[in-house]
Protein backbone atom coordinates (compact mmCIF):
# COMPACT_ATOMS: atom_id res chain seq x y z
CA UNK A 1 0.00 0.00 0.00
CA UNK A 2 1.15 3.21 -1.55
CA UNK A 3 0.62 5.88 1.47
CA UNK A 4 0.14 9.07 -0.65
CA UNK A 5 -1.60 7.35 -3.18
CA UNK A 6 -3.44 4.74 -1.19
CA UNK A 7 -4.26 1.04 -1.88
CA UNK A 8 -6.57 -1.57 -2.60
CA UNK A 9 -8.46 -4.02 -0.32
CA UNK A 10 -9.28 -7.40 -1.93
CA UNK A 11 -11.79 -9.80 -0.10
CA UNK A 12 -11.16 -13.18 -2.27
CA UNK A 13 -14.28 -15.58 -1.11
CA UNK A 14 -16.24 -12.62 -2.17
CA UNK A 15 -14.59 -11.27 -5.25
CA UNK A 16 -14.64 -7.90 -4.00
CA UNK A 17 -11.83 -5.10 -4.12
CA UNK A 18 -12.63 -1.82 -2.34
CA UNK A 19 -10.42 1.34 -2.80
CA UNK A 20 -8.64 2.89 0.40
CA UNK A 21 -7.38 6.60 -0.23
CA UNK A 22 -3.95 7.46 1.03
CA UNK A 23 -2.75 8.32 4.59
CA UNK A 24 -1.69 11.59 3.33
CA UNK A 25 1.33 10.73 4.92
CA UNK A 26 4.72 9.04 2.94
CA UNK A 27 6.13 7.57 6.15
CA UNK A 28 3.02 5.20 6.74
CA UNK A 29 3.34 1.64 7.43
CA UNK A 30 0.46 -0.96 7.07
CA UNK A 31 0.44 -2.90 10.75
CA UNK A 32 -3.22 -5.17 9.87
CA UNK A 33 -6.82 -4.90 9.77
CA UNK A 34 -8.69 -4.38 13.25
CA UNK A 35 -12.38 -6.62 13.38
CA UNK A 36 -15.34 -5.28 15.42
CA UNK A 37 -17.07 -8.70 16.33
CA UNK A 38 -16.00 -10.91 13.61
CA UNK A 39 -16.21 -8.17 10.87
CA UNK A 40 -13.14 -6.75 9.67
CA UNK A 41 -14.34 -2.82 9.97
CA UNK A 42 -10.98 -0.84 10.11
CA UNK A 43 -7.20 -1.07 8.98
CA UNK A 44 -4.71 0.15 11.45
CA UNK A 45 -0.96 1.70 10.72
CA UNK A 46 1.78 3.41 12.13
CA UNK A 47 2.83 7.16 10.70
CA UNK A 48 6.68 8.21 12.41
CA UNK A 49 7.41 11.07 12.52
CA UNK A 50 10.87 12.71 12.20
CA UNK A 51 10.65 15.40 14.60
CA UNK A 52 9.23 13.76 17.25
CA UNK A 53 10.83 10.41 17.18
CA UNK A 54 8.10 8.40 17.79
CA UNK A 55 5.29 6.26 15.84
CA UNK A 56 1.81 7.32 15.71
CA UNK A 57 -0.99 5.51 15.25
CA UNK A 58 -3.73 5.44 12.35
CA UNK A 59 -7.27 3.79 11.35
CA UNK A 60 -9.06 3.81 8.59
CA UNK A 61 -12.53 3.89 9.36
CA UNK A 62 -14.38 1.55 6.67
CA UNK A 63 -17.76 2.98 7.47
CA UNK A 64 -16.69 6.92 7.25
CA UNK A 65 -13.89 6.74 4.64
CA UNK A 66 -11.53 8.12 6.51
CA UNK A 67 -8.32 8.14 8.28
CA UNK A 68 -8.36 8.68 12.40
CA UNK A 69 -5.60 9.60 14.47
CA UNK A 70 -4.79 7.73 17.63
CA UNK A 71 -3.36 10.47 20.09
CA UNK A 72 -0.04 9.00 21.68
CA UNK A 73 -0.40 11.64 24.08
CA UNK A 74 -2.76 9.12 25.55
CA UNK A 75 -0.50 5.99 25.87
CA UNK A 76 3.49 7.50 25.40
CA UNK A 77 4.64 7.87 28.49
CA UNK A 78 8.08 9.20 29.80
CA UNK A 79 9.69 6.89 30.96
CA UNK A 80 8.85 3.98 28.85
CA UNK A 81 10.51 2.27 25.70
CA UNK A 82 8.02 0.80 23.02
CA UNK A 83 8.80 -2.12 20.79
CA UNK A 84 7.80 -1.27 17.21
CA UNK A 85 4.20 -1.70 16.52
CA UNK A 86 5.13 -2.34 12.95
CA UNK A 87 7.48 -5.29 13.77
CA UNK A 88 6.73 -6.80 16.99
CA UNK A 89 2.44 -6.74 16.96
CA UNK A 90 0.50 -9.26 17.28
CA UNK A 91 -3.73 -9.78 16.24
CA UNK A 92 -6.21 -11.77 18.51
CA UNK A 93 -9.77 -10.87 18.81
CA UNK A 94 -9.57 -7.96 16.31
CA UNK A 95 -7.15 -6.21 18.08
CA UNK A 96 -3.52 -5.63 18.28
CA UNK A 97 -0.70 -6.07 21.00
CA UNK A 98 2.96 -5.49 21.39
CA UNK A 99 5.21 -5.25 24.32
CA UNK A 100 7.16 -2.27 26.02
CA UNK A 101 9.12 -1.44 28.58
CA UNK A 102 9.13 1.07 31.87
CA UNK A 103 12.14 2.75 32.72
CA UNK A 104 11.07 3.17 35.97
CA UNK A 105 9.92 0.23 37.13
CA UNK A 106 11.60 -2.53 35.81
CA UNK A 107 8.57 -3.81 34.12
CA UNK A 108 7.90 -5.83 30.72
CA UNK A 109 4.41 -5.42 29.91
CA UNK A 110 2.07 -5.73 26.92
CA UNK A 111 -0.03 -2.97 25.56
CA UNK A 112 -3.19 -3.57 23.67
CA UNK A 113 -4.75 -0.87 20.66
CA UNK A 114 -8.31 -2.13 21.30
CA UNK A 115 -10.12 -1.70 18.00
CA UNK A 116 -13.27 -0.87 19.05
CA UNK A 117 -12.87 1.52 21.68
CA UNK A 118 -10.09 3.37 19.54
CA UNK A 119 -7.26 3.82 23.01
CA UNK A 120 -4.41 2.69 23.39
CA UNK A 121 -3.64 1.01 27.39
CA UNK A 122 -1.36 -1.47 28.83
CA UNK A 123 -2.62 -4.87 28.39
CA UNK A 124 -0.53 -7.20 31.93
CA UNK A 125 2.86 -7.40 32.71
CA UNK A 126 4.97 -9.81 31.08
CA UNK A 127 6.86 -12.64 33.24
CA UNK A 128 10.47 -11.08 32.65
CA UNK A 129 11.18 -8.83 35.03
CA UNK A 130 14.37 -7.53 36.83
CA UNK A 131 16.06 -8.42 33.86
CA UNK A 132 18.43 -6.68 31.01
CA UNK A 133 16.35 -4.23 28.61
CA UNK A 134 18.92 -5.44 25.55
CA UNK A 135 17.22 -8.82 25.64
CA UNK A 136 15.22 -9.66 23.06
CA UNK A 137 11.40 -10.16 23.64
CA UNK A 138 9.37 -11.14 21.19
CA UNK A 139 5.08 -11.81 21.61
CA UNK A 140 3.31 -14.24 19.20
CA UNK A 141 0.15 -16.24 19.59
CA UNK A 142 -0.29 -19.65 20.98
CA UNK A 143 -2.80 -22.32 20.37
CA UNK A 144 -4.73 -19.30 18.22
CA UNK A 145 -5.98 -17.67 21.50
CA UNK A 146 -3.21 -17.18 24.03
CA UNK A 147 -0.05 -15.47 23.86
CA UNK A 148 3.42 -16.68 23.78
CA UNK A 149 6.55 -14.54 24.25
CA UNK A 150 10.55 -14.93 23.42
CA UNK A 151 13.15 -13.83 25.35
CA UNK A 152 16.58 -14.14 24.06
CA UNK A 153 19.69 -12.96 25.21
CA UNK A 154 21.68 -11.09 22.96
CA UNK A 155 25.06 -12.50 24.33
CA UNK A 156 24.48 -16.54 24.80
CA UNK A 157 21.50 -16.48 22.15
CA UNK A 158 20.38 -18.43 25.19
CA UNK A 159 16.16 -18.62 24.86
CA UNK A 160 13.14 -18.67 27.48
CA UNK A 161 9.52 -19.30 26.11
CA UNK A 162 6.38 -18.90 28.18
CA UNK A 163 2.94 -19.09 27.44
CA UNK A 164 -0.22 -17.88 28.92
CA UNK A 165 -2.16 -20.77 30.88
CA UNK A 166 -5.99 -19.54 29.64
CA UNK A 167 -7.00 -17.90 26.67
CA UNK A 168 -7.13 -14.03 26.53
CA UNK A 169 -10.06 -12.75 27.43
CA UNK A 170 -8.79 -9.79 29.61
CA UNK A 171 -5.49 -8.59 31.17
CA UNK A 172 -6.34 -9.18 34.65
CA UNK A 173 -6.47 -13.18 34.72
CA UNK A 174 -3.49 -13.86 32.76
CA UNK A 175 -1.23 -16.27 34.03
CA UNK A 176 2.45 -17.07 32.83
CA UNK A 177 3.98 -20.40 32.58
CA UNK A 178 7.39 -21.40 31.41
CA UNK A 179 6.99 -23.72 28.32
CA UNK A 180 10.62 -24.32 27.45
CA UNK A 181 14.50 -23.04 27.56
CA UNK A 182 16.96 -23.04 24.35
CA UNK A 183 20.57 -23.31 24.48
CA UNK A 184 22.04 -24.24 21.47
CA UNK A 185 25.75 -23.73 20.66
CA UNK A 186 25.50 -21.36 17.44
CA UNK A 187 22.38 -20.46 17.32
CA UNK A 188 20.72 -17.36 15.48
CA UNK A 189 20.29 -14.50 16.98
CA UNK A 190 16.50 -12.87 16.90
CA UNK A 191 15.57 -10.04 14.90
CA UNK A 192 12.34 -8.87 14.95
CA UNK A 193 12.20 -7.37 11.43
CA UNK A 194 14.10 -10.60 9.73
CA UNK A 195 12.11 -13.39 12.15
CA UNK A 196 9.01 -15.12 12.93
CA UNK A 197 8.31 -17.83 15.50
CA UNK A 198 5.36 -19.99 17.12
CA UNK A 199 5.41 -23.06 19.40
CA UNK A 200 2.93 -25.89 20.05
CA UNK A 201 3.04 -28.56 22.07
CA UNK A 202 1.35 -31.97 20.61
CA UNK A 203 2.09 -35.47 20.78
CA UNK A 204 5.65 -34.74 19.27
CA UNK A 205 6.55 -32.89 22.48
CA UNK A 206 7.49 -28.94 22.80
CA UNK A 207 8.34 -27.60 19.75
CA UNK A 208 10.01 -24.15 18.50
CA UNK A 209 9.79 -23.24 14.90
CA UNK A 210 11.65 -20.09 14.02
CA UNK A 211 12.38 -18.98 10.88
CA UNK A 212 14.61 -16.22 9.98
CA UNK A 213 16.83 -14.47 7.38
CA UNK A 214 20.25 -13.04 7.56
CA UNK A 215 20.91 -9.98 7.19
CA UNK A 216 23.90 -10.00 5.15
CA UNK A 217 23.59 -12.68 3.05
CA UNK A 218 19.52 -12.67 2.70
CA UNK A 219 19.53 -16.39 2.90
CA UNK A 220 16.29 -17.24 5.14
CA UNK A 221 16.60 -20.63 7.23
CA UNK A 222 13.40 -22.36 9.45
CA UNK A 223 14.82 -23.84 12.50
CA UNK A 224 12.68 -26.45 14.53
CA UNK A 225 14.12 -27.24 18.08
CA UNK A 226 12.52 -30.43 19.84
CA UNK A 227 14.49 -31.26 23.17
CA UNK A 228 18.10 -31.36 21.97
CA UNK A 229 17.45 -31.74 18.48
CA UNK A 230 17.70 -28.85 16.23
CA UNK A 231 17.10 -29.23 12.64
CA UNK A 232 18.16 -26.15 10.02
CA UNK A 233 16.12 -26.07 6.77
CA UNK A 234 17.66 -23.75 4.01
CA UNK A 235 14.28 -21.58 2.06
CA UNK A 236 15.94 -21.74 -1.57
CA UNK A 237 12.29 -20.80 -2.74
CA UNK A 238 12.59 -17.23 -1.69
CA UNK A 239 13.10 -14.76 -4.50
CA UNK A 240 16.41 -13.37 -4.03
CA UNK A 241 14.68 -9.53 -3.87
CA UNK A 242 12.84 -9.80 -1.43
CA UNK A 243 15.28 -12.32 0.93
CA UNK A 244 16.27 -8.82 3.25
CA UNK A 245 13.31 -7.09 3.30
CA UNK A 246 10.95 -7.99 6.65
CA UNK A 247 8.97 -10.15 4.76
CA UNK A 248 9.90 -13.80 5.92
CA UNK A 249 7.49 -16.87 5.61
CA UNK A 250 4.43 -17.19 7.42
CA UNK A 251 4.09 -19.93 10.15
CA UNK A 252 0.37 -21.17 10.23
CA UNK A 253 0.30 -24.00 12.35
CA UNK A 254 -1.90 -26.31 9.60
CA UNK A 255 -2.53 -29.38 12.21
Amino acid sequence: MESHKGGVLWNPLFRKIRWIPGAARSSFTLCGVGYNGSIPDKIVGTIYSLDLRHQTVVMFEFETNAWKLIDPDRYVAEFTREQSLRHNSVSLNGNFYWTAYNLETGEYFIRILDVLKEIIKPFCILPCMGKSSSHTRVLAIYKGDRFSVLEQCKTTCKIEIWVTKKKISNGDDVVWIRFMNVSIHNFPRFYHKFSKYMVDNNIYGKTLVMCCSYRRSGQAYVYIVRGDMCKRIKIDEVPSQFRCSIHVPSLIPIC
